[in-house]
């Protein structure tokens, strides 16, 4: 019997699964000898520089996809009223927004959404991440898009 390690051309075969794996899916190793297959993901990072002020931050997609998530962390305690984060897709529709409550708020507060409406982007498109900046107390607002790509 042949070793693996001496296959070539037509004796290779495909990773187990990939017969019903999704086009543009990558398979992962458990490290554990097996694995699953997973959506190729873009993740873009950014930051509101003070979440307490209204501002907009544009974000350019390299490639077409799905926004599956939107995560936030604060880098500090806001005052006076919840700020609320708005996310659009290039038209300007809304993906959904994230409430930063500022009753008990702190450095390391996370706020997610899982957009289900107006979340799929086209390469060279922009997502826009708004805060109305209803809050009081310059703070920081980081975020992560997860995008995921359908090319």
């Amino acid at each position: 019997m042949a070793e693996h390690s001496t296959l070539t051309g037509a004796e290779l075969h495909e990773p187990k699964g990939a017969d019903s794996a999704n086009a543009g899916e990558v398979y992962v190793s458990d490290g554990a000898g097996s694995g699953d297959w997973f959506p190729r993901e873009d993740i873009y990072y950014g930051v509101i520089e003070d979440v307490s002020t209204a501002e907009t931050v544009y974000i350019p997609v390299a490639n077409a996809g799905t926004v599956a998530k939107v995560t936030t962390v604060l880098e500090g305690a806001i005052g006076t009223a919840d700020s609320t984060i708005t996310v659009k897709n290039a038209a300007g529709s809304s993906m959904g927004t994230l409430t930063i409550a500022y009753t008990s708020s702190a450095a390391g507060d996370v706020d997610t959404l899982a957009p289900a409406s107006n979340n799929t982007v086209s390469g060279n498109d922009a997502i826009t991440i708004e805060t109305d900046g209803a809050s009081t107390t310059a703070q920081k607002l980081w975020f992560t898009i997860v995008v995921q790509r359908s090319s």
